[in-house]
């Protein structure tokens, strides 16, 4: 048996689809991840199998922050994720299925080319929610671009974009976070978020350590992709951290050297590339980020409030949800000043109603079932 992991995108796209690859992968399936040249070799250092399937479009060159413009983000993904990019992955992704011929195909949800190659070569096919709000991926913004793409391979109208969903859809985060005024066509599986379990088994294995340093942290990252397309809003960040008195730890990415922030950090802030979230976010009782679905989830399915400072993409629309939930404060990217976001976060540690609004959230979470026990995916998967 085999599994086709399909993401396009970056890593934000990719790691969603873990939970459901290990799980094929525990059931005898070869898995094979399809994505762009930049982040197939993390999954491969996972011991997955990899194939690079384009577009490629991520960068390491610093460049200035703009302000957010919510109907450019809406026209990116219908004009280029939708209509460009799943014609272009439609095809490359068919003929890797004709190929290798997988049981079942699993894909991040912008990645409708892999629904359409799946659905052409009659394999069923697992979508996973990568966008929490979930207005980006609406029919009232994707439904004509979709169409159109289907035309295009001779399938059957689906203006209600029903069939974006594939077989099975899964959304690995609280169940409420979606926005309710989406008219989604399709039901989806909300299952437990793997943070859970990830910061449950980091601490079960490190535990003399986790008691040594049992201190609350802030936790500060723009993410993979947007933290190149910052501007100055990191100086700003680590000026902010510097402020509150606090442990705190701020990740950069693998582009952005830190000994470039580390003189304005202060005893108290640790700037690093890369932390793994699990090893921190347990530890935080404030995350402010940039709103991107993965880490806003994975703090919010902890119990953690947040201050957020969107971009792009879908982070807008995120923010929106924390606003109207009580679970952070949202900033403008563009023009917040250290003193700002420092009282922001030093707002969402000490009012009560954020942290408790957050702990909802994550009773929420944690009620959902694991991915491994969804007994409709494991039968897609042969297993039982």
């Amino acid at each position: 048996m085999s599994t086709l992991a399909a993401f396009v995108g970056g890593w934000g796209h990719a790691e969603p689809l873990l939970p459901t690859a290990r799980l094929a992968r525990s059931l005898g399936h070869r898995v094979t991840f399809a994505g762009q040249h930049a982040v197939v070799p993390r999954l491969a250092a996972l011991g997955f199998e990899t194939v690079v399937v384009g577009p490629d479009t991520l960068h390491s060159d610093r460049q200035p922050l703009v302000p957010v413009d919510r109907e450019f983000e809406r026209m990116v993904v219908r004009e280029h994720f939708v209509a460009e990019f799943g014609a272009l992955r439609a095809g490359a992704l068919r003929a890797q299925v004709e190929r290798d011929r997988p049981d079942v195909v699993v894909c991040d949800e912008m990645d409708v080319g892999a629904v359409i190659a799946a659905e052409l070569t009659g394999v069923p096919c697992v979508t996973v929610s990568v966008t929490a709000a979930g207005r980006l991926v609406s029919p009232a913004v994707v439904g004509a671009a979709w169409d159109g793409l289907r035309g295009d391979h001779g399938l059957v109208p689906d203006p209600s974009c029903h069939g974006l969903a594939g077989t099975m859809r899964l959304t690995p985060a609280p169940r409420s976070f979606c926005d309710p005024e989406v008219d989604a066509p399709f039901s989806s599986h909300a299952v437990r978020p793997p943070i859970l379990d990830d910061v449950d088994r980091w601490a079960d294995a490190s535990m003399p350590a986790a008691t040594a340093t049992d201190r609350s942290i802030v936790y500060a990252t723009l993410g993979t992709v947007f933290n190149v397309e910052s501007g100055n809003l990191l100086d700003r960040l680590v000026q902010a951290l510097a402020q509150l008195d606090a442990d705190a730890v701020m990740t950069v990415g693998p582009h952005i050297d830190p000994d470039e922030l580390r003189p304005a950090a202060g005893r108290l802030v640790q700037v690093e590339q890369f932390v793994p979230q699990h090893e921190v976010l347990g530890r935080c009782d404030a995350v402010v980020c940039h709103g991107g679905s993965g880490t806003l989830i994975a703090a919010l399915s902890l119990g953690v409030p947040v201050v957020v400072l969107p971009m792009g993409a879908d982070q807008p629309d995120n923010a929106d949800r924390c606003e109207e939930l009580g679970v952070g404060i949202v900033l403008d990217a563009l023009t917040a000043e250290p003193s700002a976001i420092s009282a922001a976060v030093r707002a969402v540690r000490t009012e009560p109603s954020y942290r408790q609004v957050a702990a909802e959230l994550a009773r929420e979470a944690a009620d959902q079932p694991p991915v491994d026990e969804l007994e409709e995916l494991r039968a897609l998967l042969g297993g039982t």
